[in-house]
């Protein structure tokens, strides 16, 4: 039961990191950024327990 809740949330939460950190951190795009940001917030997104834990409250 423990693996099938954390089979559905763990692509959740990393989709849903994803969509924050691109749409709704407050960073301003242009033409360029998108070639760079997107990935790394892609990255970040997979990475969603160790962003939500360490990262987001470091930087």
């Amino acid at each position: 039961m423990r693996e099938a809740i954390l089979f559905f949330l763990y692509p959740a939460g990393s989709l849903g990191t994803a969509i924050y950190l691109t749409f709704f951190n407050g960073d301003t795009y242009n033409w360029w950024n998108w070639l760079i940001l997107v990935p790394i917030n892609l990255f970040l997104g997979s990475i969603w327990p160790i962003y939500w834990t360490v990262l987001h409250w470091a930087f």
